[in-house]
């Protein structure tokens, strides 16, 4: 949602000034504010301390703050490490005993220009923890991998199997410079479509659509609830019914930065497959904000403080105007985080549309907030039906919209709120 901050200067300011000069400064404010990015530090060593069922692995960065993201991935198991760095990191791969829980610390691709990436290939699954340590212009992100499984007195019983530790030198990475910047947690609203008293599409098979959308929301649940980049909130937890409104005051309740609702598709031609993903038609948008500007109450729970003064306002079209700017960008969102994720359900199964599609869908209803309408496949066609019905391929297709999102704000990170 727009920070009520740059609402409430916008509100003071016009009481002394134009309108319209008020407006290019605000402009001009929050365009800086949202293109700004952060340097982060350099990775220059890592330290791996390695047991059978417990390892700590040790990320050194000289040059400032270290701005990573990390998240598990499965058969094989591995802890993927995405670093802020434009520099590639040099020296890897770093190989271990087949007996210690990380097995090897290698490079893979890159997920992007401004990013480098640090895969730990693990012996078996495990639950991880990364803190940050600052010292000087130094500072260390200390991973704590613990197999699952494990007790809580692993870290004791450790210390009487022998352990391999390693110490790697990276070279040839000088740091970044620029301005710090905070981050703040991506709150996602994970909507299950249909539910209780309503099916949604049901297979040849007999496959039901609810049950498909609860267990994958489950699934993207738990990713995201294991990456410190999201927290996840599920509209309806468990088989029963939510209606449209109801799921997107869930949504608004608990200040979700996106809303991503997830369904199965149905035709009556059985041949139709493929994954597609919908975002807010224009038309339903600017009906929805018709109805924004009619209720004084909406205003202010989408602008906080600010709302009220708009709403009170005698210029209509300033209200207009600020709001106009929080939809549009909650569209702009919602249609490049829909092609990240279009993107990674290409690479598990076929597309039914490659790009975005825009719908008047009700679940989309609320312009303040980005969202997206994830088709899953059609669970009238026969295979999609079996694929759609197995854990293996819910798994992929929660992996697909979580590294979608991943994607998308590490790119485009949120703002801490200002102090």
């Amino acid at each position: 949602m727009m920070n009520a901050f740059f609402v409430n200067i916008f509100v003071n300011v016009i009481k002394n000034r134009r309108a319209h000069w008020v407006m290019a400064c605000v402009l001009s404010f929050m365009l800086n504010q949202l293109v700004m990015t952060a340097a982060a530090a350099t990775l220059s060593n890592i330290h791996v301390n390695s047991g059978p069922s417990k390892t700590i692995v040790t990320l050194e960065f000289v040059g400032g703050y270290p701005d990573y993201r990390f998240f598990p991935l499965h058969s094989p198991e591995r802890v993927v490490v995405d670093i802020r760095q434009a520099s590639k990191i040099s020296g890897l791969p770093m190989r271990l005993s087949d007996q210690n829980l990380v097995k090897l610390v290698r490079s893979s691709q890159s997920p992007d220009a401004h990013h480098q990436r640090v895969v730990l290939e693990l012996a078996h699954k495990a639950t991880t923890i990364s803190t940050v340590k600052h010292v000087g212009n130094k500072s260390q992100v200390v991973m704590t991998l613990k197999a699952n499984g494990a007790g809580i007195n692993s870290s004791v019983s450790n210390k009487h199997i022998s352990q391999s530790e390693s110490k790697y030198l990276l070279t040839n990475n000088a740091p970044m410079t620029g301005k710090e910047i905070e981050r703040r947690t991506v709150v996602i609203a994970i909507d299950a479509g249909h539910g209780g008293q309503d099916p949604g599409a049901i297979g040849q098979r007999g496959l039901r659509e609810k049950n498909v959308t609860n267990s994958v929301a489950r699934k993207l649940e738990a990713l995201l609830r294991n990456d410190p980049m999201f927290t996840p909130v599920l509209t309806r937890n468990g088989d029963y019914f939510v209606s449209v409104a109801g799921r997107s005051e869930v949504a608004r309740k608990h200040k979700a930065n996106m809303l991503v609702s997830i369904h199965a598709d149905a035709a009556p031609n059985h041949s139709a497959r493929g994954a597609s993903v919908w975002v807010l038609s224009n038309r339903r948008a600017n009906s929805e904000l018709g109805n924004w500007l009619e209720q004084h109450e909406k205003q202010s729970e989408l602008l906080g403080g600010a709302g009220n003064a708009l709403a009170n306002g005698t210029d209509p079209y300033l209200s207009q105007a600020v709001l106009d700017l929080q939809f549009g960008h909650s569209q702009r969102v919602g249609y490049d985080v829909a092609m990240q994720v279009l993107n990674q359900l290409s690479k598990i199964g076929s597309l039914h549309k490659r790009t975005p599609e825009h719908a008047s869908l009700g679940v989309l209803r609320s312009p303040d907030i980005p969202s997206i309408l994830v088709e899953t496949g059609f669970i009238s066609n026969l295979s999609e039906e079996g694929l759609l019905g197995s854990n293996q391929y819910q798994e992929k297709l929660a992996q697909a919209i979580h590294l979608g999102l991943r994607h998308y704000f590490l790119a485009n990170p949120l703002q801490a709120e200002p102090r």
